[in-house]
C-alpha cells in the first residue's frame, strides 16, 4: 500500500489559516477510494513538521497545496521533500493560475478542479512509482517539467455535477466541533479582486439532498457550528427555500449553528428569514467599500444602498454580521476611503476586517500590477500580504494617490474602530457562550505559533 502525505503550505502566523482543516486532501482521497477502493493508498495530513513527518511517516509521495501568498512556503516543502527523493504534486489556486512557478522541486502540477486529474495521476504513479515524462503529455489538466521549461497540457472538463462527488474523507483532517462545507464551486460575481470564480469556473450547486447527507454526518461526529463556506450561500433562492424546509423538518436547526457568506444584492426579507429559520446566526458579507465609485470597480452591479439594505435586513432577522472591506484600490483618494470609515461607523455591523486590496494570480487586479511592473511569477510571494497588519512593511500597496505610511495610518485608524465594534458586538454574540474555548484556543495556537517560529 503506497503512502500519500497531504502538505497544506499555511502560514502558522495567521490565526485564520489555523482555524479549520483544509477539505482538498479529503475530496481527493475519497475520489481515489471510490474509483481504485480502499486497498491502495494510506493518508497522513500535515500543515507543519513537515520533515518530521516524512521521517517517521515515510510516505511514497507528498502532495502539497498552496493559495498564492504562501507558495514561499510550498516550494520549501517540496525541497524538503526532494531530499528524501520523494515525488512530489502541487495543486491550488496559485499554481492554477501560474504554472511557470512550478519549481524544479516540484514534479507535476494538478490544476483547477482537482479530483480527476488526481486520479489519473495516481493510477500512474501506482505503475511505476514515478512521474515519467513520457507518460504525463495525455493526462488533462496538468503542468511539468519538459526539456528545461514547464509544460501545460489541455484543460481538463469541469465535473458537471457536484452530487456525483463523494463527500469528504474528514478523518484525514478530523471533525472538531466547528467545521464547513461547500455546497457549491464556484461564483456567479466577477469581483476584480478575487480569483475563486475564475479557478471553479462556471457555478455548479449541490442539490438539497446531498447537502443533507453531508450535515447529518458532521452532526453523527459531534460538530456542532456549521459554516457554508461557498462564496454566496443565498445565490440559488429556490434550493435555499427547500434545504430551509428540509433543515427545519428533521429538527437539524435545533441540534447546531450555522454561519454563511453572502452578498448583499441577492438579500431580501424573505432571503433573510429563511437564514433565521435555518439557524444560521451569523451571516458575513464581502461588502468592500462605502464608496459608490470604488465599490463599482471592485464589485461590479452593486452599490451602497444594497450594502446598507443587506446588513440592516439581516440584523433585523436577529442575525449577527460581520463584513469584510478593502482599501487603497489604485486610484481611490483619501475621502474614499473615510466614506467607508463612516459607512462602517454608521451601519450595524458586528465583527469587520479591514483589508488591503493585493493582486492575486489570474485576477484584473493582477494584470494591473503586472502592467505597472509591481509583481512578477518570480516574486517573493509572502508581500501580497492583504491583511497589512501582519507586515505592512514589505507588503504591496497598488494607491497611487496615497503613500505606503498614509495607507498604514489609515489603516490603524480602521483598527481601532474595528476593536470598538468588536467590543461592542462581543457580548450580545452567538458565539459568547463558546467564548472561553474560544480564547483558550486563541492562546494555545498563539503558542504553537511562537514554537513553529523557528521553522519558518
Amino acid at each position: 500500500m503506497k503512502r500519500i502525505l497531504f502538505v497544506s503550505a499555511i502560514n502558522h502566523l495567521h490565526h485564520v489559516e489555523n482555524r479549520y482543516g483544509p477539505l482538498w486532501p479529503a475530496y481527493l482521497a475519497s475520489y481515489v477510494e471510490e474509483n481504485l477502493g480502499k486497498g491502495f493508498f494510506e493518508y497522513l495530513y500535515a500543515n507543519h513538521a513537515v520533515e518530521d513527518k516524512i521521517r517517521n511517516y515515510k510516505p511514497d509521495l507528498v502532495a502539497i497545496s498552496s493559495v498564492t501568498q504562501n507558495f514561499n512556503y510550498a516550494i520549501r516543502y517540496a525541497g524538503i521533500a526532494k531530499k528524501y527523493g520523494l515525488p512530489v504534486i502541487v495543486g491550488g489556486t496559485h499554481i492554477t493560475s501560474l504554472p511557470s512557478c512550478l519549481a524544479k522541486e516540484m514534479d507535476v502540477a494538478c490544476m483547477g478542479e482537482g479530483e480527476e486529474t488526481f486520479l489519473e495521476l495516481m493510477r500512474h504513479f501506482l505503475e511505476s512509482s514515478s512521474f515519467a515524462a513520457d507518460k504525463l503529455p495525455s493526462i488533462l489538466g496538468i503542468a511539468f517539467h519538459e526539456n528545461g521549461q514547464v509544460r501545460v497540457t489541455a484543460p481538463r472538463t469541469l465535473h458537471n455535477s457536484i452530487d456525483r462527488l463523494p463527500h469528504p474523507k474528514r478523518s484525514i483532517i478530523g471533525y472538531g466541533r466547528r467545521t464547513y462545507l461547500y455546497t457549491a464551486r464556484g461564483c456567479p460575481d466577477r469581483c476584480v479582486f478575487c480569483g475563486a470564480s475564475r479557478h471553479w469556473g462556471k457555478v455548479r450547486y449541490a442539490s438539497t439532498p446531498y447537502i443533507l447527507e453531508e450535515i447529518e454526518e458532521l452532526i453523527e461526529h459531534g460538530v456542532k457550528v456549521i459554516r457554508f463556506a461557498d462564496e454566496n450561500f443565498v445565490a440559488n433562492k429556490p434550493r435555499l427555500r427547500e434545504l430551509a424546509k428540509e433543515i427545519r423538518a428533521r429538527g437539524i436547526n435545533t441540534r447546531v449553528k450555522f454561519s454563511c457568506w453572502c452578498r448583499s444584492s441577492t438579500v431580501d426579507a424573505e432571503t433573510a428569514e429563511l437564514l433565521k429559520s435555518m439557524n444560521v446566526v451569523s451571516a458575513k458579507l464581502g461588502l468592500e467599500s462605502g464608496s459608490s465609485r470604488i465599490l463599482s470597480y471592485l464589485k461590479g452591479k452593486v452599490t451602497v444602498e444594497q450594502n446598507r439594505n443587506g446588513v440592516e435586513l439581516l440584523k433585523k432577522a436577529g442575525l449577527q454580521v460581520n463584513a469584510d472591506f478593502i482599501i487603497a484600490s489604485p486610484d481611490e483618494t483619501k475621502e474614499e476611503i473615510l466614506q467607508t470609515y463612516e459607512f462602517i461607523k454608521r451601519t450595524p455591523l458586528d465583527f469587520v476586517e479591514i483589508n488591503i486590496l493585493s493582486p492575486l494570480p489570474g485576477t484584473p487586479i493582477w494584470e494591473y500590477s503586472l502592467s505597472k511592473n509591481l509583481v512578477s511569477d518570480a516574486m517573493d510571494w509572502s508581500r501580497l500580504n492583504f491583511k497589512f497588519n501582519k507586515d505592512p512593511g514589505t507588503a504591496i500597496v497598488l494607491s497611487e494617490t496615497l503613500g505606503h505610511s498614509e495607507i498604514a495610518k489609515l489603516h490603524r485608524k480602521f483598527q481601532w474602530l474595528r476593536l470598538l465594534k468588536a467590543f461592542k458586538a462581543v457580548w450580545t454574540s452567538p458565539w459568547l457562550a463558546e467564548s472561553p474555548m474560544l480564547v483558550l484556543r486563541r492562546v494555545i495556537q498563539r503558542v504553537k505559533r511562537r514554537a513553529l517560529k523557528m521553522e519558518y
